[in-house]
């Protein structure tokens, strides 16, 4: 089963491991699908970063 991400600039869902490049920030890993999407990143990561709420669908 393969593990899919999403990088944080474009929103392209990448398969883990083939990840160009990945970087940590404030604790998280962040996974991206190019050089140049890490390089935005590295530029501006409070612009890319949000608290993504996880539905549970528990009450």
């Amino acid at each position: 089963m393969k593990t899919f991400v999403l990088d944080p600039v474009c929103g392209e869902l990448i398969i883990w491991e083939n990840a160009v490049a990945i970087l940590s920030y404030h604790g998280s890993l962040h996974y991206f699908c190019s050089i140049r999407c890490r390089k935005r990143f590295q530029h501006a990561p409070s612009k890319f970063t949000q608290q993504i709420q996880v539905l549970s669908g528990v009450p």
